[in-house]
């Protein structure tokens, strides 16, 4: 449905079919655009646009406003969580607007995701672990958006336990945001399909690296940007595709990618399968001899941590606790806060254990669903302070 509005009504999300006017000089105001940014609209007022066409059949939602919270204080950790949250609520319009415009044919705008990339790394440096725990949170119609942002993410973290410099870091978190743009070539049928492919449709599939080297080139990304799209699929014994690649013909961006878009892939829920724990996604990955390169899977695990902080686990005293500081001498064995008996199946005064301290009887027996706990005030068991 196409609907007349003014100027002042425009807003993110909405859709522009035709401009109300002749011609305009900023050329980044076109015909057939999704507005994601507040910017975007700034551009068109400054050209004197009074009035223009919707489509609202093309429109997506915006994020809605955030519901008022009360004024309670937050440690580091949960305070990132929101602001990882937010990063995601106005990503998303932005690379969903990304691969629309891949799928219509349309040459990729890069500018719009030099600020994305920025903010996710902003939120890696301020606590690290937050918005990887956001990224995991993903439901199936958002999975090939938040997946590219989540991969942003991981790329930027493993990035800088190598010692990256700040110009690397954005041209990898570029490279995992961008990564799988070929997927708008894919047919939605396929790309979305529940279950597993056939052989013709992952035929198909297996296309996509190809096809967003194309894409990247034809937007001047950049060599380093068009190697991660193209070779991310490729394994460290040469068993990998497009071009079989084999131990370190394949670039480094390339095997840093491969471990990144491979460990998001695993810890997310699919309608076919429920997502593995960070830590059994750690192990599993660890026992797939020849797909990475050792050295930087062992750098990822370190990045992450088998336990990453935030996540809950089960030890073997029969209570539930929250992970708040990676160990320091073993990531098998990190900080927690122990808050719930699975005997008495309640809630217990939060108290604090380091399972690498020598004096310590405990230990992890596995991973818990977070879902499984959304009633339970974690913040306040962060802080310890009494229930």
């Amino acid at each position: 449905m196409i609907k007349l509005i003014n100027v002042d009504e425009l807003r993110q999300g909405m859709f522009i079919h035709k401009l109300e006017v002749w011609w305009v000089k900023d050329k980044r105001i076109r015909n057939q655009m999704l507005i994601t940014d507040k910017r975007q609209i700034a551009m068109i007022r400054n050209e004197g646009i009074l009035q223009l066409w919707i489509d609202l059949d093309k429109s997506v939602q915006a994020p809605a406003a955030p519901a008022p919270k009360k004024d309670i204080p937050q440690t580091p950790f949960f305070q990132e969580m929101d602001q990882a949250q937010s990063i995601f609520n106005q990503g998303k319009p932005q690379v969903l607007a990304m691969f629309n415009e891949a799928r219509m044919g349309q040459g990729l705008d890069l500018d719009y995701t030099l600020d994305l990339v920025d903010q996710i790394a902003g939120s890696i440096t301020r606590e690290p672990t937050a918005l990887l725990s956001v990224a995991r949170l993903k439901n199936h119609d958002d999975y090939t958006y938040l997946h590219s942002m989540a991969v942003c993410g991981l790329m930027i973290s493993l990035g800088k336990k190598m010692g990256l410099d700040e110009h690397q870091l954005r041209r990898v978190g570029m490279g995992g945001l961008l990564h799988d743009v070929g997927k708008a070539a894919v047919p939605l049928e396929i790309l979305n399909k529940p279950g597993k492919l056939s052989d013709e449709e992952f035929t198909v599939m297996r296309q996509h690296p190809i096809v967003g080297a194309q894409m990247l080139m034809e937007a001047n990304a950049g060599e380093d940007l068009l190697d991660i799209a193209l070779h991310h699929h490729e394994k460290y014994d040469g068993n990998g595709y497009p071009h079989g690649l084999k131990g370190e013909e394949i670039s480094l961006y390339a095997r840093m990618a491969s471990v990144c878009d491979v460990y998001d892939a695993v810890t997310s829920n699919r309608p076919y399968r429920k997502g593995w724990t960070p830590a059994e996604a750690m192990h599993n990955m660890l026992s797939w001899r020849g797909h990475f390169d050792n050295s930087l899977l062992h750098a990822f695990v370190r990045t992450i941590g088998i336990y990453p902080v935030g996540s809950l686990v089960r030890l073997a005293s029969g209570r539930v606790a929250l992970v708040v500081q990676a160990g320091e001498k073993s990531l098998l064995k990190p900080k927690v806060h122990v808050f719930w008996s699975l005997h008495a199946q309640r809630e217990v005064k939060p108290e604090e254990l380091d399972l690498g301290d020598s004096f310590c009887t405990d230990s992890i027996t596995g991973a818990e669903d977070s879902g499984l706990w959304q009633n339970i005030d974690l913040n306040r068991i962060w802080a310890l302070e009494s229930a």
